[in-house]
């Protein structure tokens, strides 16, 4: 498996019929610049990231190997990160975990993908994010599962737009060529009601606050 060839092919950047990153011409130059991680045998690493800066990071992690990988940003924020985590011996296990709080013209590209190639092994992708202003994300998340592997995974994202002009191009996808596993998927993008501000105004807040607590409320804290 040869991660970093898939950026040179034609239309790497383009995904789907509409949607295309506006990072390609200076990812390149990350590609060449990849971060390898290898977690070793019944090793636990912990990488924080937070968006400051395009990478490109491809993790190996080994039997009984646990990688966390935690992802967070606030204000105005442009870059691409995409994130390749193999799990390649039995029992590894991965997570990552992502709070995303952008303004302005922020221009966001992520790619999560988690290969599970050896049985009983564990993932679990979360994801949110809220967006105002003019916010840009495009999120994309994948698991693979390999032939005759048993494994577990689970991936969630959730978006919530505070503004007309802020946009997220979601594309969670999954990937599995075996039959004895356990994987799913989940995707919302939503606003805040009228509903969800009425019970914190109701106990005396004014509507800008009532929002920020319910924002902080949906991010937690990693």
């Amino acid at each position: 498996m040869n991660i970093l060839e898939q950026y040179n092919k034609p239309n790497a950047f383009k995904y789907g019929l509409k949607i295309t990153s506006t990072f390609s011409e200076e990812f390149l130059s990350v590609v060449d610049n990849a971060e390898i991680i290898k977690v070793a045998q019944g090793e636990r690493k912990v990488l924080e990231n937070d968006l400051s800066k395009s990478r490109l990071i491809v993790v190996h992690v080994e039997e009984g190997a646990t990688f966390e990988y935690r992802e967070s940003c606030k204000g105005k924020v442009k870059g691409k990160n995409d994130i390749h985590i193999i799990l390649a011996g039995r029992g590894a296990s991965a997570s990552i975990m992502s709070r995303y709080d952008l303004s302005g013209d922020s221009e966001v590209d992520v790619y999560h993908k988690v290969y599970h190639e050896a049985s009983e092994t564990v993932s679990k992708i979360e994801v949110k994010g809220v967006l105002k202003d003019t916010a840009h994300v495009i999120y994309r998340s994948d698991i693979a599962m390999a032939k005759e592997v048993k494994a577990v995974g689970e991936e969630s994202a959730s978006f919530l737009i505070l503004s007309p002009e802020a946009r997220v191009d979601a594309i969670p996808s999954l990937d599995i060529a075996s039959n004895d596993v356990r994987c799913s998927h989940s995707l919302s993008i939503k606003d805040i009601s009228g509903d969800e501000l009425f019970y914190p105004m109701s106990r005396g807040l004014e509507e800008n606050k009532a929002q920020e607590l319910l924002v902080s409320g949906f991010l937690e804290v990693l």
